[in-house]
């Protein structure tokens, strides 16, 4: 048993590349190249792979590149100007607390 497959799968997200390679060995042997963000999968591949295969050396390689469509944040300037004036409202109020505007970023609106 010898093989070798590729694919490639574009989406808005990004592109998803396998390959797949297996020679012929006594027992099945997997495995895995896997790109950072995949590499939970790597159990369920796995287990996918000895529901299909009973012997072989096979190695799966997935890559996955980025779409770089993730847009800049928006920034909004009167919750801004709220946030900044609550920081100084609280430091008129209680001259010893330091409430730093991150802890007040993380407020719910």
């Amino acid at each position: 048993m010898t093989a070798f497959a590729r694919t490639e799968q574009a989406a808005p997200f990004g592109t998803l590349q396998v390959e797949i390679r297996s020679v012929n060995q006594r027992y099945l042997e997997p495995h895995f190249r896997l790109h950072e963000s995949l590499r939970d999968l790597e159990p369920v591949l796995r287990e996918a792979l000895r529901t299909r295969l009973a012997r072989g050396k096979v190695e799966c390689s997935v890559r996955f590149e980025s779409a770089d469509t993730a847009q800049a944040p928006a920034v909004n300037v009167q919750r801004l100007k709220e946030i900044a004036d609550a920081l100084a409202a609280i430091q008129q109020q209680v001259p010893s607390a330091v409430p730093t505007t991150l802890a007040l970023l993380n407020q719910p609106a």
